[in-house]
């Protein structure tokens, strides 16, 4: 099981810095043999608790600069000046058990609201709990069975129960191997806790110091030969027996234990609230508020890291002042386009360029069921068409009567493609060549005029609409594709094109690992995509492209399937979507939903105010998605997410 520490030194323990560093250290590496896959430290003042984990072994850990850049913190807060008494930590080193390693909120500490927590052991009867704390309101936030224990915890302490019965009444609904240690953002205490007796600790003579570990041996290295800590050379070591529970005072280092079990006991005394409640932050969080710190444009959502934006003095962006509305060209158009197409003996009359997504599968039900044609439905298999997708395509063209042509590439090798191009990414990450992901997707287009002259079916249908542009990802490159029209990639200016080329070839010379077996792919990804003819007929040119409408008929009429991870019913048959939206999200702050919504609010089909509070469901990561992704394409998901996090922000 996990390996969990925990320490406390009043100031009177004349502890250097470098000493409480090595002490750290030393509780680190001799807690990581009971779990190398991810670890974690609270640190905490009469004023601050700061939260910091990384899904990366503890020792990798302390040789981060994150890492050390909060040692340096702790330095200048505690060390080098007066004020607080007491400086503490609880830390973790995980094996792991419960949730993916590679999400920060699944790793220990865990903090949920006033609680910080750290726990060996794993709960088994997690979803009872969850489900019994679900009418109170209760959810969880993440997929870490330790959350419940926190989410337990907080609720008595709110109700104004002590903190010993608080303890005692988690231990009473918890089934399973459970050993914790608890900072509160209101008390200056830890709470430990244990039903197995996995809790050893020391305190020394002077009563100046306290750490305690999960192994006696562990203990006993770090009071006795070369792993010491200066202080502790006579200290007692005690276990915490299963069962126990204590109450451990930072002021003065006094320890209260008693029974988890039984009935109630007159409540031990506790430390008072701190007179100022402690701050407690933590990386995800600070991260979180630089986020919404961003400016965002006033009229628009784009925000400051949005490529090449700039503000007016009224906080106008100027994609807002560049913008011009699209007026739909009269639906008669279409329908005469459409009336000498029509068939008159049933035979296949225009094709539909068909993903599986909202926007054709709704233009399917329109072709058909509105305007009488008899589509050719046509999809292109490049390895990253979802289930969910096919379920979808299966449900419209089964119920609508349409034969349904499919071309797919060579799943396989298109995989080791886009295996190759993330990996090489991964290397050396630059947002500006996310799209190289999707470079397998482009030759949809040589396959539709393929088709076109093989069948003799003059039209072919594309259902993507105006608010799909994302000017951002060859933003990123340093390219403009402002001049370039949604439906027809190739109106992007030669100059741009060409400019294009050299950005991809000077971050190909920085990273040679992108000289890979996907090389030829990409080449002919870029000619289907920006240089072959495309001419499409495009629904949403002449048809009000209303969401509500289209989500309404699609559920109801089709019984047509949403996304268990997303609210959203757009890029869901798109296996890639969630993998760079969460890059994009994660390193600006930002992703294609940002812009989609913004091009309604420019468009007046959304408020501001509704587009925001969409954005900020949207855009949340959809982890089932995202690891999916990453098993299809056979890359580590803990690693390449640990990679992504790493990144330097644009808005820090």
């Amino acid at each position: 099981m996990c390996g969990i520490f925990g320490v406390s030194i009043k100031r009177e323990h004349a502890l250097s810095f470098p000493q409480w560093d090595v002490a750290l250290r030393d509780l680190f590496l001799l807690s990581e043999s009971r779990g190398k896959e991810a670890a974690g430290i609270a640190l905490a003042t009469s004023d601050m608790l700061v939260v910091h984990k990384d899904s990366v072994s503890a020792g990798q850990m302390l040789k981060t600069d994150d890492y050390r850049q909060i040692m340096e913190r702790t330095r200048r807060s505690f060390f080098d000046a007066a004020g607080s008494s007491t400086i503490s930590a609880i830390a973790h080193a995980r094996l792991v058990t419960n949730g993916l390693q590679g999400i920060d909120a699944n790793n220990q500490p865990v903090r949920r609201d006033d609680v910080v927590i750290i726990h060996n052991g794993i709960v088994v009867n997690v979803d009872e709990l969850w489900t019994e704390l679900k009418p109170e309101g209760i959810e969880p936030r993440a997929d870490v069975d330790t959350e419940v224990i926190a989410a337990i915890l907080q609720r008595s302490i709110s109700a104004g129960v002590s903190l010993p019965q608080a303890l005692r009444d988690a231990y009473a609904k918890i089934v399973g191997e459970t050993s914790i240690a608890v900072l509160l953002k209101q008390h200056n205490v830890m709470l430990l806790g244990t039903n197995t007796g996995s809790l050893h600790y020391a305190i020394s003579r002077t009563g100046t110091g306290f750490f305690f570990t999960s192994e006696h041996l562990i203990t006993k290295r770090l009071c006795t030969g070369d792993k010491a800590i200066p202080g502790f050379a006579d200290a007692t070591i005690v276990q915490l027996r299963a069962g126990m529970g204590a109450v451990l005072r930072l002021d003065t280092h006094e320890i209260e234990t008693f029974p988890l079990t039984g009935e109630a006991l007159a409540a031990p005394s506790v430390s008072p609230m701190l007179q100022t409640q402690r701050k407690i932050e933590d990386k995800a969080e600070r991260y979180r508020d630089a986020m919404k710190a961003m400016r965002r444009c006033s009229k628009c959502l784009l925000p400051e890291t949005m490529p090449s934006i700039a503000f007016d003095a009224e906080g106008v962006c100027n994609y807002c002042h560049v913008y011009k509305p699209w007026t739909k060209r009269p639906e008669s158009e279409l329908e005469d386009m459409l009336d000498r197409l029509r068939s008159k003996d049933g035979s296949p009359d225009c094709i539909m360029a068909f993903s599986g997504g909202r926007d054709s599968s709704y233009g399917l039900h329109l072709l058909k069921q509105k305007y009488g044609m008899t589509p050719l439905c046509f999809s292109y298999d490049w390895g990253m068409v979802t289930d969910l997708a096919r379920r979808n395509q299966a449900r419209i063209c089964g119920q609508l009567g349409v034969e349904h042509l499919w071309v797919s590439a060579d799943i396989k090798a298109k995989r080791a493609n886009i295996r190759a191009n993330v990996l090489a990414w991964l290397k050396k990450p630059d947002i500006g060549l996310i799209p190289l992901f999707m470079a397998g997707d482009k030759q949809v287009i040589w396959h539709a005029n393929r088709i076109m002259r093989e069948t003799g079916i003059s039209a072919m249908t594309f259902c993507t609409n105006q608010y799909e542009k994302t000017d951002f990802k060859t933003g990123f490159l340093g390219v403009s594709s402002a001049a370039a029209t949604i439906h027809k990639p190739s109106t992007l200016p030669s100059v741009e094109k060409l400019k294009m080329l050299g950005k991809y070839g000077m971050r190909f010379a920085a990273n040679p690992a992108y000289f890979n077996r996907s090389l030829p792919n990409t080449l002919t990804a870029f000619f289907s995509y920006y240089a072959i003819e495309q001419n499409y007929l495009s629904l949403f040119d002449f048809l009000p492209w209303v969401e509500e409408e289209i989500d309404d008929v699609l559920i109801n009429q089709y019984d047509w399937e949403t996304s268990p991870d997303s609210p959203s019913t757009w890029r869901i048959g798109d296996g890639t979507a969630p993998f760079y939206n969460y890059i994009y999200y994660t390193v600006a702050g930002f992703t294609e939903y940002d812009t989609f919504r913004s091009n309604q609010i420019r468009q007046g089909a959304l408020s501001r105010e509704k587009a925001m509070a969409m954005v900020e469901q949207e855009n949340q990561p959809r982890w089932q998605s995202i690891r999916e992704y990453t098993q299809l394409i056979n890359i580590d998901f803990d690693e390449s997410i640990r990679v992504i996090d790493r990144i330097r922000k644009l808005y820090i």
